[in-house]
């Protein structure tokens, strides 16, 4: 356990930077470049914790990868959707992101693997996904009741079906795409709303036949040819989040983003902050690209309140710790409507985020169905805090810390290690005493 002792002093965000590739879509960027014929060339690739157990994974299911660390570069040589067969656990090692998409992709491959998952993993249910799969022929031995480890066996005569969703989950959603990659027919998605699409657009560009519509997705797996492709990584938004509520919050700001992806998906922070009277500046668009990127310019500026409706949740899940911090310093009340399904992804960082924002005088009122953060809150340090083994919260915690004079301590700050090790290093670069 490492823990990080801030400074007494408020800091502003000044200079430029860049922040590390997009981590979702590297995930799935390393499981396509596996399954593909062919290689497949990665750029910008982000070395963190998460990212690692993903690359051990396929190696381990005999996947050749070559990783040069100096140049962000990786190179896969596909295998052309054979695998392995191994007796050990595959473990996710606490990577919730990757869980549903191996579920979904270990379906497709006639023999049998164990996924284990990790302390956190261990505890989170995986039902919703997997009767899913069972539906389309997938067999699955729950070896502890409905959490991992699992047994999945897979096949090579899936059937495809017809899911109506009851949750608005890119998680479930993308593991069914995987499975219904090599199924025997079709497979429907009827949307409860629209989620991040990184699993459709990176599976069409390495040759898969996905159709979105307003309301359905359609997977046509018997027009699938998956072939190795190059790829650049853009900058991950999640990452940029924190040093864009970092600059707009911390008085004389102004700090500039370079080559930052903004998948439309992805990026419901930046409609929160017009939403509450904030402005960012995008300039450098890159609309040619896989991902479309670009430069994002924010400086210090005020903030009132608002009402954040049910759909644009499911493109802020990321962002709800960043969002409570920003909401408890503008104007008036904010209101995060209709919860329900964040709170059954991911009730644990809701929790852990309004007992160690409360730490830092920060109140608001959380229920199942709702978030209500009161503006104007004076942060004042009543304890020291902690990240409870949460890289976003952990985060947000360093960037609160930046508006305050009177140090405290952040417990268990190595969790960053997950999604972003160098965090801490790159924020000291663009801080500058207040």
């Amino acid at each position: 356990m490492f823990n990080f002792n801030t400074q007494p002093m408020k800091y502003r965000f000044q200079g430029e930077m860049t922040v590390p590739g997009d981590k979702s879509i590297a995930h799935r960027a390393i499981i396509l470049g596996a399954l593909a014929k062919g290689v497949t060339q990665i750029s910008n690739f982000s070395f963190s914790e998460d990212l690692s157990t993903t690359v051990k994974l396929f190696q381990d299911l005999g996947v050749k990868m070559h990783i040069e660390p100096t140049t962000k570069d990786m190179i896969i040589k596909g295998s052309n959707h054979e695998f392995n067969p191994i007796t050990h656990n595959l473990n996710l090692n606490n990577v919730g992101e990757l869980q549903s998409l191996i579920m979904g992709m270990l379906s497709t491959i006639p023999d049998t693997y164990t996924l284990s998952g990790g302390k956190f993993l261990d505890k989170r249910p995986f039902d919703n996904l997997a009767l899913l799969l069972t539906d389309m022929g997938v067999g699955l031995n729950r070896l502890s009741s409905d959490y991992l480890p699992l047994e999945i066996t897979g096949s090579n005569k899936l059937q495809g079906i017809t899911y109506q969703q009851d949750i608005a989950s890119a998680q479930i959603k993308s593991g069914l795409i995987f499975a219904s990659l090599y199924a025997d027919s079709k497979t429907e998605i009827l949307r409860k709303m629209p989620t991040r699409n990184h699993t459709e657009v990176l599976a069409n560009y390495f040759g898969a036949d996905i159709v979105t519509d307003q309301n359905v997705i359609t997977v046509n797996p018997k027009n699938t040819q998956l072939i190795g492709q190059n790829l650049t990584i853009p900058g991950d938004f999640s990452s940029a989040a924190f040093y864009i509520v970092g600059a707009l919050l911390a008085e004389n700001s102004h700090l500039v983003l370079r080559h930052v992806g903004l998948n439309s998906t992805r990026i419901g922070l930046l409609d929160v902050i017009k939403q509450m009277g904030g402005n960012i500046e995008i300039t450098n668009r890159s609309n040619n690209s896989v991902e479309p990127f670009g430069d994002l310019t924010i400086v210090n500026q005020k903030l009132h309140s608002t009402t954040i409706g049910a759909k644009q949740v499911p493109f802020i899940i990321d962002e709800i710790p960043l969002i409570a911090l920003m909401a408890s310093q503008a104007s008036g009340e904010t209101i995060i409507e209709d919860v329900h399904d964040v709170h059954l992804q991911m009730s644990d960082r809701i929790t852990n985020m309004r007992v160690e924002l409360a730490k830092l005088g920060i109140i608001m009122t959380v229920n199942d169905d709702s978030i209500v953060i009161k503006g104007n809150q004076t942060i004042h340090v009543k304890d020291d805090v902690d990240s409870h083994d949460d890289h976003r919260i952990a985060m947000m915690l360093c960037i609160a810390s930046n508006l305050i004079d009177t140090p405290f301590q952040i417990k268990n700050i190595e969790a960053i290690d997950i999604s972003y090790p160098d965090f801490i290093s790159d924020m000291k670069k663009v801080l500058f005493a207040g």
